[in-house]
């Protein structure tokens, strides 16, 4: 059925499904691998620097003291307050019809831990640690499928944007989580129940969109009616009725969205250029992926390899990273969780096309994670 996931990558040798259910391959594999590095990560953080996990929600007291000019704190703060009390957390937040709507990962945590206050920081965390781990597995069984090594996942386990979110206890990691079950879904022919999925990542966070999207327009093109109403219905409505509800329930015209794009691409990003070095961390780490990704694009359109739902799924994410606002690129937290779709979208039309000088090019975003990693824990050693 595939390959035998202990092989380095670059082997590639097809295995059968008994060796692929081989004791070795489950001891040895993607996402336990990147299971013991995100624990290596974490662990450092809180035995060299006295960390616990309510650190990681970065609460200021600006929204908690209702101090104006006090520190803001960080936006896992706000999932913090909707967790704990899902009724009654708009004194807390700084936009609460915005907030709201990025409804299902803080009640999960809500469902998990019954509000208690004292248990929120941990499940937060491990509800996005669990995210990674079985999101890069599902992305390994997906190459699988398609018989390509499953350690091309690494790509999307290990991605900084992913680490960002970890321990700032953001929605991605979740809301990419569903989005790959989705696809999952997707290609073992199961598009109703992924349709729904992709709809809770959407509600989980609204760049998920951009993954039904695809798929709804080449079922639109394709004039596949009853495909694209599914996906109309289960992914996009529901989010869609949410946010006009809670936009109702605040009193706010319109729906809430957040920084507007640039006109220029990258102009958000060069935005810095008066800061050399936020600047050379934001061309390492941003602009110089995101570019190769869009050369792989337009080489896979010049091929006439675009005809598929991924192709757009992973156009979609490069517009979105390339024409954000200042305000996404002003630290690198926001700027990495914002392009995990990039990551994913490019790994799944690797997989998806058999296309493995994509699938090997991505490999460039499991060096962001060293970067990362070694970059926090030095400066804040300093």
């Amino acid at each position: 059925m595939n390959t035998s996931g202990a092989t380095a990558l670059a082997d590639d040798i097809p295995a059968d499904e008994d060796q692929a259910r081989h004791p070795l391959f489950m001891l040895v594999r993607p996402a336990l691998v990147v299971a013991c590095l995100y624990l290596l990560f974490v662990g450092l953080d809180m035995h060299i620097f006295g960390h616990t996990f309510l650190y990681y929600v970065h609460i200021g007291p600006r929204f908690v003291l209702h101090i104006p000019a006090a520190a803001p704190g960080y936006d896992g703060q706000f999932f913090y307050q909707i967790a704990h009390d899902p009724l009654h957390a708009a004194q807390f937040l700084d936009r609460p019809a915005y907030r709201y709507q990025r409804i299902v990962y803080p009640m999960l945590v809500w469902a998990m831990t019954l509000g208690q206050a004292s248990l929120i920081p941990f499940v937060l965390w491990l509800v996005n640690f669990l995210a990674i781990v079985l999101g890069t597995e599902l992305v390994a069984r997906m190459l699988i499928q398609q018989k390509l090594s499953p350690w091309y996942s690494l790509a999307f386990g290990l991605y900084f944007g992913q680490a960002t979110a970890l321990i700032f206890d953001t929605t991605e990691p979740f809301t990419y989580f569903l989005v790959c079950l989705g696809l999952f879904l997707m290609m073992r022919k199961r598009p109703t129940v992924a349709a729904l999925i992709m709809g809770l990542a959407v509600l989980s966070r609204e760049t998920a969109v951009l993954f039904p999207v695809g798929y709804l327009l080449v079922a639109l093109y394709q004039k596949r009616w009853r495909d694209a109403l599914r996906l109309v219905l289960l992914s996009i409505a529901p989010a869609a009725a949410w946010y006009i509800l809670v936009a109702a329930l605040f009193h706010v015209k319109g729906i809430p969205t957040g920084p507007a794009f640039q006109l220029l691409p990258f102009q958000g990003l060069f935005y810095f250029s008066n800061n050399p070095y936020r600047l050379q961390i934001l061309i390492i780490s941003m602009l110089i992926p995101t570019v190769l990704s869009l050369f792989l694009l337009v080489k896979e359109a010049l091929h006439h390899r675009w005809q598929h739902a991924s192709w757009l799924i992973w156009l979609f994410n490069l517009v979105l990273v390339i024409f954000m606002s200042p305000l996404s690129y002003v630290e690198l937290v926001s700027s990495g969780r914002l392009s995990t779709g990039i990551v994913l979208a490019m790994l799944f039309h690797g997989l998806y096309t058999r296309n493995k000088a994509v699938l090997w090019v991505c490999q460039m975003y499991v060096l962001t994670f060293p970067y990362y990693v070694i970059g926090i824990l030095a400066f804040r050693l300093h």
